[in-house]
């Protein structure tokens, strides 16, 4: 095997071992990842409406964030965010709201199941963070992460 292909599979296997890590990382394995990742979206939503509302700016007082903004957010389409958002509301992590001005806006909120999913799963991700910057130390934590958007920006 020459450097080059030592290298590739090197690479290959280091970014398949990461991935594997941290798809265990959220607490609710009944969602795939990708509907995690929506879960996830629509978290950080409130999470900066409520840093909005604190600093005392103006804020829409909306009863969760429209599907179009939320495709935006996520960079998906509209059928693909729709199939997801389905299959939450079926497992009952959120709720659709339809607004009553334009029956043609749909608003998405957390149902209180949701957002206990989206609690647990920053819980285990901050242990996690802190355990791993723990056993690297800071300074190769700081370096894996200029490597690592070195990297994103090499592919």
């Amino acid at each position: 095997m020459t450097d080059g292909e030592t290298l590739d599979h090197d690479l290959f296997t280091s970014f398949h071992n990461v991935q594997k890590l941290m798809r265990g990382l959220h607490s609710n394995q009944s969602l795939y990842p990708g509907e995690f990742m929506m879960l996830g979206a629509i978290g950080h939503y409130f999470d900066t409406c409520q840093e909005e509302k604190t600093e005392e700016k103006t804020v829409d007082n909306l009863p969760g964030i429209s599907v179009s903004e939320l495709c935006k957010r996520v960079h998906s389409s509209k059928s693909a965010t729709s199939k997801m958002l389905k299959s939450l509301e079926e497992k009952q992590y959120i709720k659709r709201i339809t607004d009553t001005r334009d029956r043609r806006v749909v608003y998405i909120t957390l149902t209180e199941a949701g957002d206990k999913s989206i609690q647990d799963s920053k819980s285990r991700f901050v242990k996690f963070t802190n355990g791993t910057v723990q056993k690297m130390g800071i300074d190769d934590t700081k370096a894996l992460i200029h490597h690592l958007k070195q990297l994103y920006e090499a592919m």
